[in-house]
């Protein structure tokens, strides 16, 4: 039986530990390491939700290589379904951390580039929820994922989505293909920086209030160290994040998006769903590899011990 179907991106992830600044151009910098770590926005959000305890499935493309793999037999580890055609190369990303715990990445998109519908059956999707990650890196999946939507809707589950970042720059059609997405979905979680653009305003609330008035039914702006923009139609709250000693915030967003369904699927109010992602993804970011995705014993631990 699974609680929640994943469809996105998948990839290993090199994470370099803390440094002030890129090197100029012939010159280097040595950081204190370099973590090889499963990653993807999606396949994130897939380990963090199984270790919280949610029946998990995941589907997604990798490389038929090591790295692939690899990240196939971290999935199956971490008690997750895996529905994975291997292909082509493993996607990789290169996460570069700044003295501030702020991030900036590097990727090869590999298989996940030509990921599309024939790579999978509509009847692996299945569960209470459907959670889509990374979609404007799914060149392939895009134009499907409306269909995909649709299906999962005709099951009776609840479906959400996280943009991720479009590194190709977002471009009208490309803002139009998200508009036309917000009504099927239950939950919309874009980060500031996507929401940004794709309402074309830098005030948070004329963000949520745009989103709704395009058709979204509840949107969750997530804004990092401040905490997450509640917005439930006329209703909005930002709800405040934890102060934690942060080391690295990749991954951050995933974990809250899995906190947020585990917490709805045991019968929480959105706002109480939102609270405990946040705690989550606080969590997620004093640890680093397998170890950033929290337990639900952990975050209950950490909720109880700030009463």
């Amino acid at each position: 039986m699974t609680d929640l179907t994943v469809i996105g991106d998948i990839n290993v992830d090199f994470i370099t530990t803390p440094f002030k600044k890129i090197p100029e151009k012939d010159k280097q910098i040595i950081v204190d390491d370099i973590e090889l770590s499963p990653g993807g926005s999606a396949f994130n959000l897939a380990i963090a939700a199984s270790r919280l305890g949610i029946k998990t499935k995941f589907i997604g493309k990798v490389g038929k290589d090591h790295f692939g793999k690899m990240l196939i037999e971290i999935g199956k580890k971490n008690g997750i379904k895996m529905h994975v055609k291997q292909e082509g190369e493993t996607g990789i990303t290169l996460a570069l951390t700044y003295a501030d715990s702020t991030r900036s990445f590097i990727s090869y998109k590999g298989a996940n580039n030509n990921f599309s519908i024939k790579d999978f059956s509509f009847s692996d999707i299945e569960g209470k929820f459907l959670a889509i990650g990374g979609y404007n890196l799914l060149n392939s999946l895009r134009k499907d994922v409306l269909q995909i939507i649709e299906f999962a809707k005709n099951k009776n589950m609840k479906v959400s989505l996280d943009p991720n970042w479009d590194p190709d720059g977002w471009k009208e059609e490309r803002i139009k293909d998200i508009y036309n997405l917000l009504p099927k979905l239950d939950f919309f979680l874009p980060d500031m920086n996507e929401a940004e653009e794709i309402t074309f305003t830098k005030n948070d609330i004329l963000m949520a209030k745009k989103l709704i008035n395009l058709g979204a039914k509840n949107v969750l702006i997530k804004e990092g160290s401040k905490g997450c923009l509640l917005c439930i139609k006329e209703y909005i709250k930002l709800v405040p994040s934890f102060k934690v000693n942060s080391i690295n915030t990749t991954g951050a967003g995933d974990v809250f998006h899995a906190a947020f369904i585990k917490s709805l699927i045991n019968g929480k109010t959105i706002e109480d769903a939102v609270k405990y992602a946040n705690a989550a993804a606080a969590l997620s970011t004093t640890k680093l590899g397998i170890n950033r995705y929290p337990t639900e014993k952990q975050v209950n631990e950490f909720l109880q011990s700030l009463h």
